[in-house]
């Protein structure tokens, strides 16, 4: 099942967020290999991400989610998509 996710920050970028950038971009690199995240667009400003993921139900995207970095920072809205055969 794909899901379109919207995620903004909880508050103002600082030191720590900073920090868990490097973790964060290596997780997705290997959900991006595991088929998981399919796509990614960063907003100029940086103030939000959309993306697109795969994943077997609602519950398995939200556990993917929590695993990372920067899940504690992050305000995310989840669509469920239409299936492409619709």
């Amino acid at each position: 099942m794909r899901f379109m996710l919207t995620a903004t920050w909880k508050q103002p970028l600082n030191e720590e967020i900073m920090a868990l950038v490097p973790a964060e971009e290596a997780r997705v690199r290997e959900l991006e290999q595991q088929g998981i995240q399919e796509s990614l667009y960063l907003a100029a400003d940086q103030s939000a991400v959309w993306g697109i993921w795969n994943c077997a139900s609602q519950d398995a995207l939200q556990e993917t989610l929590q695993t990372l970095p920067l899940y504690p920072f992050l305000n995310i809205d989840v669509a469920p998509l239409a299936d492409d055969e619709q």
